[in-house]
């Protein structure tokens, strides 16, 4: 293999190798996206409850709490996305996890309000 060959042959594993970097980052991206978008569904949720007649004090402050925790992670998430930055598989799953605890209080508030046990 000439040394033309063996460059060529460098260049075109490169060039996957970073396809392949790019198609990631564009899931991790879109998956941000719609975590962020799940957010802002489940915080009108959350405002909702918070704001009618008589809640659950306890699942107010579940909710409150469960909230402010999924901002944190949420908000580097949405700085990430926002400046072009690269989006790690971790920020994502930290970003995740944090909205599956407002979605579980969430569920927990409907489940009060529907059984009456306010």
């Amino acid at each position: 293999m000439t040394k033309r060959s063996r460059l060529a042959a460098c260049a075109a594993i490169l060039s996957l190798a970073t396809l392949g970097a790019c198609a990631n980052q564009t899931n991790l991206r879109k998956a941000a996206f719609d975590t962020m978008s799940a957010y802002h569904v489940a915080a009108t949720g959350a405002e909702a409850y918070l704001a009618s007649g008589s809640v659950n004090a306890t699942v107010k402050a579940d909710i409150k709490t469960a909230s402010a925790a999924a901002l944190v992670p949420l908000t580097t998430l949405d700085t990430a996305v926002s400046n072009g930055n690269t989006v790690t598989a971790s920020e994502l799953a930290t970003a995740e996890s944090a909205l599956a605890g407002l979605q579980s209080a969430l569920s927990i508030a409907q489940t009060t309000t529907t059984t009456g046990s306010n």
